[in-house]
């Protein structure tokens, strides 16, 4: 997957995150049972999107980190196109 992709798949998981919260409180003030077990499996399932999606991001980081200090140590230039690590990072 492109890095772009992966980083809007994480921030959709934030956004469930908050909604199904949103849906959790309503539920909750309507006293409504079925809102409030909805809105709390979409907010786990976004807590599950945003884990994954994070982790996959902190993994892309490390495998970039590591090809710059391989070329770091073979005496290469480490200056590439890939701009700053981290500098993506919410």
């Amino acid at each position: 997957m492109k890095n772009e992709t992966i980083d809007q798949l994480g921030a959709t998981g934030s956004k469930a995150i908050a909604t199904g919260a949103g849906l959790t409180s309503f539920g909750w003030l309507t006293s409504n049972e079925f809102l409030g077990l909805v809105g709390a499996f979409v907010a786990i399932a976004g807590l599950c999107i945003t884990w994954y999606y994070k982790r996959e991001s902190n993994r892309r980081h490390a495998a970039e980190h590591e090809l710059r200090m391989a070329r770091l140590r073979r005496g290469m230039n480490s200056g590439t196109d890939w701009g700053q690590l981290g500098a993506d990072d919410d």
